[in-house]
C-alpha cells in the first residue's frame, strides 16, 4: 500500500513540476513576445544580407565563394486589433543595391487573426510582375529572402499562441546566461510550418533570443540563427546583427542593420501593393522616411559629442 501511494505521490509531482515548467517556458517566451514585438509600433531601417556558400576548416567557417550582398531598405508598422494580444503587422522591403536588382521590392502582411497565414508579395523588375510568395510547409526552399537563407516563415512575425513550450534547462551562451526553451508548433501551425520543433537560447536578462537550433519536420537539424551584436536602441534591446546558417546546403546569411529609427510616422498606404508598382508614390514616400535615418544619425552624434 505504501509503495502505491509512494508511486502515486512521484506521478504526481512529476506532472506538477512538468506543468510548472511548461508555464515558466510560457512566461518566458510571452515577455520574449513583448520585448521582440510589442516594444516599438514601427521603424525604418537599412539593411543588409551577405550570402555565401562555406566550408568548415579547423573549427572556422569560412566563404568559398565571393558573398552576394544585397542591401535594401525596410519600412514596418505594426497594430493591435482591439481585444487581441497578436499584432497586424505590415513591411515594405526595397533592394537598392546590386543595381541588377534595385527596385526589387518585399511587402509582407501578418495578421492577428488565428490561424490566418501571413501574406507575402514581391515585384520583380525586369519583368514587371508581382510574384505571391507562398511559405509552404513541405519545402524549405519556398519563399527565400532575396535569395538569402532567410525564409519567408524566418521573418515572420510569430504568434506565441502558435507553439507549445518546455523549458529544457539553463546554459550560457556568449558569455550571457540563457534559458534554453523548446518551441513545438500547435496543430494548426504545423500544416504552416517548415520546421517541427525549434531550441531557443533566451537573454535571461534582456528577453531576446541569442540563438536558435532549428529542425525540419524530419527532426533533421536544418537552421541555425545566430545572433552576434545586440544593441539597446532607445529603451528597446535589439539584435542588430545576426546569421541564419543553412546546415544542410552549407550556406550562410550575415544580416546587419546597422541604421535604424524606431517609433515614426509611417503612412500605411504606403505599405501596401501600390508601393510594389507605383515607383514614383513609392519613391516620394521613401525619400521622406529615410530623413528619419538621417535626423536619428545627427541626435546620435549630437549626444556623443556632449562632454
Amino acid at each position: 500500500m505504501k509503495t502505491a501511494c509512494s508511486f502515486v505521490l512521484a506521478a504526481l509531482f512529476l506532472v506538477a513540476a512538468t506543468v510548472s515548467r511548461a508555464q515558466d517556458a510560457l512566461e518566458i517566451m510571452t515577455k520574449v513576445d513583448d520585448v521582440t514585438n510589442h516594444s516599438y509600433s514601427s521603424s525604418v531601417r537599412q539593411m543588409k544580407f551577405s550570402t555565401c556558400r562555406y566550408n568548415v576548416s579547423g573549427g572556422k567557417l569560412s566563404c568559398v565563394e565571393k558573398p552576394r550582398v544585397v542591401i535594401f531598405d525596410s519600412f514596418s508598422k505594426t497594430r493591435r486589433p482591439p481585444g487581441r494580444r497578436d499584432l497586424d503587422f505590415k513591411a515594405l522591403d526595397v533592394i537598392i543595391q546590386p543595381v541588377s536588382d534595385k527596385n526589387t521590392a518585399m511587402l509582407s502582411w501578418g495578421y492577428a487573426e488565428d490561424d490566418k497565414a501571413s501574406d507575402f508579395w514581391v515585384y520583380l523588375p525586369v519583368l514587371s510582375k508581382v510574384k505571391r510568395i507562398v511559405s509552404v510547409a513541405d519545402s524549405g526552399e519556398s519563399g527565400a529572402v532575396f535569395g538569402s537563407e532567410v525564409s519567408a516563415e524566418d521573418a515572420d512575425v510569430r504568434k506565441v499562441k502558435d507553439y507549445t513550450y518546455t523549458l529544457l534547462g539553463e546554459d550560457t551562451y556568449r558569455d550571457r546566461s540563457v534559458w534554453k526553451i523548446e518551441l513545438t508548433p500547435t496543430d494548426s501551425r504545423r500544416k504552416r510550418s517548415f520546421y517541427g520543433r525549434i531550441v531557443a537560447y533566451v537573454d535571461k536578462e534582456r528577453f531576446i533570443v541569442l540563438k536558435e537550433d532549428l529542425y525540419d519536420r524530419s527532426g533533421r537539424h536544418y537552421k541555425q540563427f545566430s545572433a552576434q551584436d545586440v544593441e539597446q536602441i532607445g529603451d528597446v534591446w535589439m539584435v542588430i546583427r545576426a546569421s541564419m546558417n543553412n546546415l544542410t546546403k552549407r550556406r550562410i546569411t550575415v544580416w546587419e542593420h546597422p541604421d535604424i529609427v524606431l517609433n515614426v510616422d509611417i503612412d500605411e498606404e504606403f505599405l501596401s501593393q501600390r508601393s510594389l508598382t507605383d515607383f514614383a508614390f513609392r519613391e516620394r514616400h521613401m525619400q521622406t522616411y529615410r530623413q528619419y535615418l538621417v535626423q536619428g544619425k545627427d541626435r546620435a552624434l549630437q549626444v556623443a559629442a556632449k562632454p
